[in-house]
């Protein structure tokens, strides 16, 4: 199972969340069969979704969609404080190298916008654009938090996939500092980019989340909480039968007639729902009402 930590550190004046979704990345690939650098874009996405996800409280919960006009296409995912999250490609059948290794850069494009949604429950959605400037996640989502959120953050994420195209390890992590930070807690991290540059060794080396926080923080930090991460999708064959009701009675007898089924494919998720003549009938008896 796949986890998030949640800690604070430099006596609690920095904040951080970690999380390794190697598996949660796998799950994603195997759902939308996803080639190299269209996974390692969704395995980044989607571990900052959780790292995000891990912000809110309740029953809050959020959408992230990019479209950096790059041969990937849109990139959405949503993730809530539970530790759950979905997501999808608009084209998954996409991978690009460089000497480096994957090129999530040229993958994802860097001339569009990164759209933050979050539904906090309360009367309207709360809906934050910033320019996708870098093409480079970790860097355009520093600038998100500094931007959108008013937040000093640093972002880091990591992935690194095998010849059979599943993930070895896919993460993230975010370090904030909170409104009593000094600044000898700027500098003390500034010291620590270059450790956190090398996101996918880090991931690779250290099965413990916690081994990655001591290399950065020695012992000046405490774990709040850890939590349980996974795709999840809350999709269900009677949630898509309303949106085939919204269709209306005439176009749902036209297709009862003509082709006797219907199916219906999640985007998030890949699962399908199939609806034959009885549940297509007990549909238009529905809309009938």
């Amino acid at each position: 199972m796949d986890k998030l930590l949640k800690i604070l550190a430099l006596d609690e004046r920095v904040r951080v969340y970690i999380v390794n979704d190697t598996e949660t990345t796998n799950e994603a690939i195997r759902r939308h069969d996803l080639w190299p650098s269209a996974a390692s874009v969704l395995g980044k996405t989607m571990a900052i979704g959780l790292m995000m996800g891990a912000m809110l409280k309740g029953d809050e919960a959020l959408t992230i969609k990019i479209d950096g006009n790059g041969p990937i296409g849109m990139v959405c995912v949503d993730s809530n404080a539970k530790g759950e999250v979905r997501g999808y490609v608009e084209r998954s059948h996409v991978n690009f190298t460089n000497k480096k290794g994957l090129d999530d850069v040229y993958t994802l494009g860097y001339n569009g916008y990164i759209d933050v949604i979050k539904d906090l429950k309360l009367k309207d959605l709360f809906t934050s654009t910033i320019p996708l400037e870098t093409g480079d996640l970790a860097k355009d989502f520093t600038y998100y938090f500094a931007k959108s959120e008013q937040t000093p953050s640093l972002v880091a994420l990591g992935s690194l996939f095998d010849v059979d195209n599943k993930a070895k390890v896919c993460g993230g992590i975010i370090i904030q500092l909170l409104p009593n930070a000094l600044d000898e807690d700027i500098t003390y991290l500034e010291s620590k980019l270059n450790i956190l540059s090398k996101m996918s060794e880090l991931l690779k080396t250290y099965n413990n989340l916690e081994d990655i926080i001591k290399l950065i923080f020695n012992d000046d930090y405490k774990v709040i909480e850890t939590m349980d991460v996974a795709f999840k999708c809350p999709c269900t064959k009677d949630k898509f039968a309303i949106g085939l009701a919204s269709l209306g009675k005439e176009q749902l007898l036209d297709i009862l007639n003509v082709d006797k089924k219907a199916e219906v494919v999640c985007h998030y998720c890949g699962e399908k729902y199939l609806y034959d003549e009885k549940d297509l009938q007990e549909i238009i008896k529905g809309v009938k009402k």
